[in-house]
This record gives structure tokens, sequence and C-alpha cells, in this order.
């Protein structure tokens, strides 16, 4: 799927999960636009990605490292089968797996637990997730405007979980907001041609890394059914906000 329909996804999973754990609107909302950033964070094994490129060296230094560790990672675990194909084991491998989904959400824990972690993680979350999902709508200005107001909203939001008392996600809920973030995005790979490695590390077929894909796979960026996900999941985030998460309480 495209990066803008991972951030769409993650919007839905993040307020979803938000909305699960009792959070109320405000709190919903920040960890809708978390959800959104995360949902990118599997592609971070290859440097032309929307998440490889968005902060630029950093984040490129970041995806080689990754795609490296990929690799590695691919040909100490394939089985004889597998390394007899041609397939580098780098895009779409070790970050699209499950495992890798759980460390992305305890790293974000790890970070989130130590002074000024939370609001760093919400921050910059959100405001790739935001800059990602507004690429998607033209028709509100130009690209520029469309990702500074999403900065903007992501610096509210990145400064009042730091400067406001018992305000924004707890530690734990964004963790599992990044985890089901970036569980979503495996998941929508899942529903495209190419497939990702769900099973692993178990052996399916004689194979560690079988890419398993949905009966009804579409190919990426083609397909009406991927826009009808991305569409259908910016329309469901605000009925499950409403439906579900409760007021904050009047101080």
């Amino acid at each position: 799927m495209m990066g803008t329909s991972h951030a769409a996804t993650g919007v839905l999973a993040g307020g979803a999960v938000a909305v699960l754990c009792g959070a109320d609107v405000l709190v919903t909302l920040m960890c809708a636009a978390v959800g959104a950033g995360a949902a990118l964070l599997p592609d971070l094994d290859e440097p032309g990605s929307t998440v490889g490129r968005s902060l630029g060296r950093v984040t490129e230094l970041a995806a080689t490292g990754l795609r490296d560790l990929s690799r590695r990672v691919y040909r100490g675990t394939a089985t004889p089968r597998e390394l007899a194909d041609p397939r580098d084991g780098g895009h779409r491998f070790l970050t699209h797996t499950v495992p890798a989904c759980l460390v992305f959400g305890l790293v974000a824990l790890g970070i989130a637990l130590v002074p000024a972690g939370a609001a760093l993680v919400v921050f910059a979350m959100s405001a790739l997730g935001l800059g990602t999902v507004a690429g998607s709508w033209r028709s509100w200005g130009t690209a520029r405007r469309r990702r500074r107001a999403a900065l903007v909203v992501a610096g509210v939001f990145g400064a009042c979980t730091l400067l406001v008392q018992d305000f924004g996600p707890a530690a734990w809920l964004i963790a599992l907001v990044v985890f089901a973030g970036a569980l979503t995005h495996v998941l929508g790979d899942w529903l495209t041609r190419s497939g990702v490695p769900l099973a692993w590390p178990f052996t399916v077929r004689g194979k560690r890394w079988w890419m398993l894909r949905s009966p009804v796979a579409f190919h990426t960026g083609r397909s009406r059914v991927e826009v009808g996900i991305r569409v259908g999941a910016l329309i469901g985030f605000p009925v499950v906000l409403l439906m579900g998460a409760p007021l904050p309480p009047v101080v």
C-alpha cells in the first residue's frame, strides 16, 4: 500500500485503540495522529520510502542500517530452499513481521518513559503521520502549507504532552498505539500482491520467509480497493471518536 493509505489506516487504528482503552476525545485525537506515523515505521527498511525520507539524512541512514540488518537476518534464518531464491531479504522482510511491530512498540515505550520522551514520540509520530495524510488532500492549499499545518498540530500535541500535567497519552498507551499502527501497516501490505512474511519466524511450506498475501490481493497504488480502504479509514475515525471517546473532564 502507498504511504498515504498506511497513514490513513493508522489514524483509525490509533483512535480505536485509544477508545478501547477509555481515553477521552483529546487523547484519542493524539493517539490517532501517533498511529498514523507509526503505520509508516515498517517501511523504515527502505531509504526512498516516505518515512525513510522524513528527516533527511538521519532517517536515510537509519533506513539503510535497517535494510542491511534485515538482509543479515534473512541470510541467517532463511531455509536452504529460500537461499536458492534471488531475493536479498531487504525491503518488506524483517520490519514487516509481527515481532518487528512489537519491537517498535517497545522502543516507543522506552523513549516515552524518560523525561520529555512521551512528548518527543507524540510529536515525531504525529508530524510524520499527519504530514503524510495531509499530502492526499490536494485541494487544501499547497503542499508546503499542508505540511506546515501538520507540523503545527504535531507541535501542539507534543507541547501539551510535555507542559500540561496529566495530559496526553500515558507511556503504555503510546507503546500500544505504535504497535497497533505498525501492525496495521503489515496487515495492509498483506492485502497486496507482494505479501509479507506474516508467519516469521515459523516455517510455512518449507520457508521461514514465506510471503503470505490475502486471497483478494491487489496491486499497490493501482486499485480502487486501496482507495476505498484509505477513504473508509478516514471516514471511520470520526465515527469511532464520536461513538466511543468521552469528553475530557472540565477543571
